[in-house]
């Protein structure tokens, strides 16, 4: 990812996201509404300040936005009178990503705090993954209608990915070695695959 003003100016905003992230769940774990151990509160915050900087910096580079101010961005986002189809389109296609950016957050929540609650089921768990999965996909591979997967998306979506699943280890106090062995192992052999694909596509394209 080229470290432009965009991404200056959202690592400065993203300062402000993760502390007000960081006060909103920690009066929820400290109020008893989500039962989290204390020291979950500085991991948690990280997953709504990544999500928040990975929407606003693709949609400013992909509508060239150069003013900053969260109100003029959330206002162009949501002009969706008035403009022509094509236009219209990639609007609803933002809103889209962010309320399911919204759901990411909102499933594992729910599942993290159904599991600290009571006993959940390990199907559970892979629904969860399932649901986010898809979410993901959508956020992440889909642009303009149709799925578009190359390397640099397939790193992002993995390390989101394994965000989740090691904050759901730590969380629930779970052994972290032997899941972030797999999950490194994953990331190598399908990192290798792509590559392999993209190689032999592009050859493909020249032949």
């Amino acid at each position: 990812m080229k470290i432009d003003y965009i991404i200056k100016e959202e690592m400065w905003r993203s300062v402000a996201v993760y502390f007000v992230s960081f006060l909103v769940i920690g009066i929820l774990v400290v109020k008893g509404y989500l039962p989290l151990p204390l020291s979950s509160i500085f991991l948690l915050a990280l997953v709504p300040t990544a999500t928040h900087f990975l929407l606003m910096v693709w949609y400013r580079r992909k509508e060239h936005l150069a003013d900053p101010t969260i109100t003029n961005i959330l206002r162009h986002a949501l002009q969706l009178e008035g403009h022509g189809e094509k236009d219209t389109k990639q609007r609803r296609a933002v809103i889209e990503k962010v309320v399911d950016a919204v759901l990411v957050v909102a499933v594992f929540l729910i599942y993290l705090y159904a599991s600290l609650v009571s006993s959940v089921n390990q199907i559970f768990w892979f629904l969860a993954l399932v649901i986010i999965g898809i979410l993901l996909t959508r956020i992440i591979f889909i642009e303009r209608g149709k799925y578009r997967v190359n390397l640099v998306r397939w790193v992002v979506f993995y390390f989101i990915v394994s965000a989740i699943i090691l904050l759901r280890y730590l969380i629930l106090e779970y052994p972290v070695i032997p899941i972030l062995g797999g999950l490194i192992l994953v990331g190598i052999v399908s990192i290798v695959v792509l590559l392999m694909w993209e190689k032999r596509f592009a050859r493909n394209e020249m032949d």
